[in-house]
């Protein structure tokens, strides 16, 4: 493969990087790196996934061999007898990100090629992805560290009577998880922008509509905290939520209403009904201020 070819390559394992850093910052800490372990999970195309090491090289996460979590890695050499773990967890703790090349077994060829990887340190761990390549002698790109960087996803907009509404879970054939919440709030945005604030309420509010699938559904709260629409429950349209407790006594309609005023999105975990198990469960919620509302769904931790 020649040095022209694998740029976007590499470029594509910085990107995966940054994804997976975003979504470890917004996702409770066990849910991200169930993700990351999953081999049909959202983190693995083809012969590039994410793996994690904690700050000492320990495998916390990876979607391939399972068996590696747990196991120090600081140590392990590749082919050439290079410690490529341990240049990534020093770099890791002393830079905050950087790139380094090594020999790996490719899980589809069955052969050990040449590997370059990207990580970047956050939250106390390190996370990682890399291209494979037949040129040991590929130029690893320079890369500025950006706490923030995170490319968003494309909202879908539906057009006025298209009842569709496919989920990535649904094609995976998967559970949902909390990243599927995030999507179904920026297409519910999406479907106000294209059909206009009053008749987006009113198809949130629709128990049979296309924004109530299963469990999944929208609700909308005003900058106050009072009800705009809600997908399983008319009865809360027009009320205030502001200070509603969850089973555990936690505001978290309030903690919802003050962080989309003050930071325009975020997430909330809290107990609440399950319309379909009947039962109070775990509840992790995505929030978004658009157009004057707080557009908002979950998905339930079973």
């Amino acid at each position: 493969m020649r040095e022209l070819d694998i740029k976007p390559l590499l470029d594509r394992a910085r990107r995966l990087v940054e994804e997976g850093v975003a979504f470890y910052k917004r996702m409770p800490k066990a849910i991200a790196l169930a993700e990351f372990s999953s081999q049909r999970g959202r983190f693995v195309k083809s012969d590039q996934y994410i793996y994690v090491l904690d700050s000492t090289g320990v495998m916390v996460a990876h979607p391939i061999n399972e068996t590696f979590v747990g196991q120090d890695f600081y140590y392990v050499t590749d082919c050439d007898g290079k410690s490529f773990n341990k240049e990534i967890v020093d770099t890791a703790n002393a830079e905050g990100c950087g790139w380094v090349e090594y020999k790996w077994l490719d899980p589809v060829t069955r052969t050990e090629r040449p590997k370059i990887v990207y990580f970047e340190k956050t939250h106390g761990v390190i996370i990682c992805s890399g291209v494979y390549g037949d040129s040991p002698a590929c130029v690893m790109p320079e890369h500025p560290h950006n706490e923030d960087a995170y490319p968003a996803a494309p909202a879908d907009v539906f057009p006025p009577g298209d009842s569709r509404m496919e989920t990535e879970a649904e094609e995976r054939g998967d559970e949902l998880v909390p990243d599927d919440a995030r999507r179904f709030v920026e297409q519910s945005a999406a479907f106000i922008r294209a059909n206009g604030t009053a008749a987006a309420l009113a198809e949130f509010s629709n128990p049979r509509g296309r924004f109530v699938r299963g469990e999944q559904y929208i609700f909308v709260l005003d900058p106050a905290g009072v009800m705009l629409a809600h997908g399983v429950n008319s009865r809360y349209i027009g009320k205030n939520f502001y200070h509603i407790l969850d089973a555990d006594g936690r505001q978290f309609v309030k903690e919802i209403v003050d962080t989309a005023n003050a930071e325009g999105s975020g997430w909330v975990e809290y107990k609440w009904g399950d319309p379909l198990t009947r039962t109070e469960q775990t509840k992790v919620l995505y929030f978004e201020l658009t157009f004057g509302v707080i557009i908002c769904s979950g998905i339930y931790r079973h």
